[in-house]
């Protein structure tokens, strides 16, 4: 008997470790493009303007409003400055500096066809971070304005679009002994599914916003119905909820 309640024991445990390692997995995949503030001075970036003109050209100044970006002055091949403004822009391929750059890419969906965009894994899986043009009321708020925003979610960005809001202030970290284990998440993002308008979303009134961010979907709504909805775990819900569209779709 007692070796059959250790039995029984041993697989509970496995069964527990198995989920929480799956989860951990999950939100790898799901984890979000780092916010960047820099640009790389050494690598071009290449524009798309709303005339249908692409630009290839260097960087001299990006100017921002409330941290997002509002204008870009280029320097073109043949030594030309121009000055853009985010509304004649379409979207923005930009790497950011050396101290900034980050190597989160990994392997997962490196097929183009997953990205939210066709141009997207051209460039970011040369390290480049994606920005595009949006209409938005920063923190709700504000008159909407045209920005550069960074989409941090752009491998499965069908969907929902998340983009940084720079001043965005971050959890608490967890640390031991002084040595830092994990960082903060941001407490806010800005967020558009489909055509709706783009949302700043916050971490405290998440629970507000949730159904009507994922609860359209039947297969969504099976599997985290009646759950309490975890701001931790808006990477996985998104990701989740563009493949159970992507199944429809099929």
């Amino acid at each position: 008997m007692k070796l059959q309640l250790v039995s029984m024991v041993l697989f509970m445990s496995g069964v527990v470790c198995f989920g929480q390692e799956s989860l951990k997995e999950r939100e790898q995949q799901a984890a979000f493009d780092p916010a960047y503030s820099s640009y790389s001075r050494k690598k071009p970036a290449y524009v798309t303007l709303k005339d249908g003109t692409k630009l290839e050209a260097d960087i001299k100044d990006v100017d921002r409003k409330k941290g997002q970006i509002n204008e870009i002055k280029f320097i073109k091949p043949d030594g030309e400055k121009v000055r853009v403004k985010a509304e004649e822009i379409v979207d923005l391929y930009m790497a950011p500096s050396g101290l900034e750059k980050l190597n989160n890419q990994g392997n997962f969906m490196n097929d183009a066809t997953k990205w939210g965009k066709t141009d997207a894994s051209k460039y970011m899986n040369k390290g480049y971070t994606m920005y595009t043009n949006q209409m938005v009321s920063l923190k709700n708020k504000k008159k909407e304005e045209e920005y550069l925003m960074q989409v941090v979610n752009p491998k499965y960005s069908q969907f929902i679009e998340v983009y940084s809001d720079p001043w965005a202030k971050q959890t608490a970290s967890i640390g031991i002994g002084g040595m830092k284990l994990a960082g903060g998440i941001a407490k806010s993002y800005y967020i558009k599914k489909g055509d709706e308008k783009v949302l700043w979303l916050t971490k405290k009134d998440f629970d507000e916003h949730f159904e009507s961010l994922f609860m359209d979907n039947d297969k969504f709504k099976a599997k985290y119905g009646g759950e309490k909805f975890k701001w931790s775990l808006l990477g996985v819900y998104i990701l989740d909820y563009t493949e159970f569209l992507l199944e429809d779709s099929q």
